[in-house]
Protein backbone atom coordinates (compact mmCIF):
# COMPACT_ATOMS: atom_id res chain seq x y z
CA UNK A 1 0.00 0.00 0.00
CA UNK A 2 1.62 3.50 -1.07
CA UNK A 3 1.66 6.14 1.42
CA UNK A 4 0.81 9.76 0.72
CA UNK A 5 2.86 12.91 2.05
CA UNK A 6 0.87 15.70 4.01
CA UNK A 7 3.50 17.47 2.99
CA UNK A 8 6.00 18.13 0.49
CA UNK A 9 9.89 16.76 1.13
CA UNK A 10 12.03 19.64 1.12
CA UNK A 11 14.59 19.36 -1.68
CA UNK A 12 12.88 17.88 -4.35
CA UNK A 13 11.77 21.05 -6.00
CA UNK A 14 15.20 22.61 -5.88
CA UNK A 15 18.14 22.08 -8.27
CA UNK A 16 21.47 21.31 -7.18
CA UNK A 17 24.58 21.95 -8.86
CA UNK A 18 26.02 19.50 -10.93
CA UNK A 19 29.78 19.86 -9.79
CA UNK A 20 29.60 19.79 -5.75
CA UNK A 21 32.33 20.26 -2.78
CA UNK A 22 32.87 18.08 0.22
CA UNK A 23 34.84 17.57 2.49
CA UNK A 24 37.11 14.44 2.97
CA UNK A 25 39.00 12.92 6.13
CA UNK A 26 41.60 10.13 3.99
CA UNK A 27 42.87 8.92 6.97
CA UNK A 28 39.42 7.66 8.73
CA UNK A 29 37.15 7.47 5.39
CA UNK A 30 35.04 10.57 7.39
CA UNK A 31 33.17 13.19 5.55
CA UNK A 32 31.90 16.61 6.48
CA UNK A 33 28.29 16.21 7.63
CA UNK A 34 25.68 18.51 9.54
CA UNK A 35 22.72 18.85 11.44
CA UNK A 36 19.90 21.22 11.00
CA UNK A 37 16.89 20.64 13.06
CA UNK A 38 17.76 17.36 13.65
CA UNK A 39 18.52 15.95 10.22
CA UNK A 40 21.68 14.66 9.44
CA UNK A 41 23.36 15.46 5.98
CA UNK A 42 26.30 14.91 4.06
CA UNK A 43 27.69 18.61 3.53
CA UNK A 44 27.99 19.83 0.22
CA UNK A 45 29.07 23.14 -1.55
CA UNK A 46 28.77 24.66 -4.93
CA UNK A 47 32.19 26.20 -4.14
CA UNK A 48 35.55 25.28 -2.78
CA UNK A 49 35.93 28.28 -1.40
CA UNK A 50 33.02 27.63 1.26
CA UNK A 51 33.84 24.06 1.70
CA UNK A 52 37.35 25.72 2.84
CA UNK A 53 35.38 28.22 5.04
CA UNK A 54 33.29 25.14 6.66
CA UNK A 55 36.25 22.79 7.08
CA UNK A 56 37.52 25.39 9.75
CA UNK A 57 34.82 24.77 12.04
CA UNK A 58 35.59 20.66 11.98
CA UNK A 59 37.92 19.46 14.88
CA UNK A 60 39.55 17.01 12.38
CA UNK A 61 43.31 17.65 11.28
CA UNK A 62 43.87 16.47 7.34
CA UNK A 63 40.15 17.30 6.00
CA UNK A 64 40.42 17.64 2.38
CA UNK A 65 38.10 18.96 -0.28
CA UNK A 66 37.12 16.64 -3.03
CA UNK A 67 35.47 17.69 -5.74
CA UNK A 68 32.38 15.39 -6.84
CA UNK A 69 30.29 15.59 -9.44
CA UNK A 70 25.90 15.58 -7.80
CA UNK A 71 25.24 11.79 -8.40
CA UNK A 72 29.01 11.12 -6.84
CA UNK A 73 27.51 13.35 -3.77
CA UNK A 74 24.30 11.45 -3.99
CA UNK A 75 26.44 7.98 -3.38
CA UNK A 76 28.49 9.38 -0.93
CA UNK A 77 25.36 10.26 1.61
CA UNK A 78 23.87 7.01 0.50
CA UNK A 79 26.95 4.80 1.97
CA UNK A 80 26.76 7.07 5.32
CA UNK A 81 25.72 5.45 8.40
CA UNK A 82 22.80 6.87 10.08
CA UNK A 83 21.61 9.18 11.00
CA UNK A 84 22.81 10.77 7.70
CA UNK A 85 19.86 10.56 5.61
CA UNK A 86 20.46 13.47 3.38
CA UNK A 87 22.52 15.69 1.22
CA UNK A 88 22.41 19.21 2.20
CA UNK A 89 23.58 21.92 0.19
CA UNK A 90 25.14 24.83 2.45
CA UNK A 91 25.61 27.46 0.48
CA UNK A 92 23.56 29.72 3.28
CA UNK A 93 24.07 27.27 6.50
CA UNK A 94 21.33 28.70 8.33
CA UNK A 95 18.81 27.99 5.23
CA UNK A 96 20.21 24.41 3.80
CA UNK A 97 18.64 22.73 1.06
CA UNK A 98 18.06 19.22 1.38
CA UNK A 99 17.83 15.65 -0.88
CA UNK A 100 16.98 12.83 0.92
CA UNK A 101 18.68 9.94 -0.01
CA UNK A 102 17.55 7.19 2.43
Amino acid sequence: MSQVLDQPLLGLDVEFPRHLYVLHHPATGRYGCYNHQGIHGLACFSFEDAAVKFSELIDLSGMTIVGLSFEEARDVAKARPLPVVALMLLDQVDKPTIHYVK
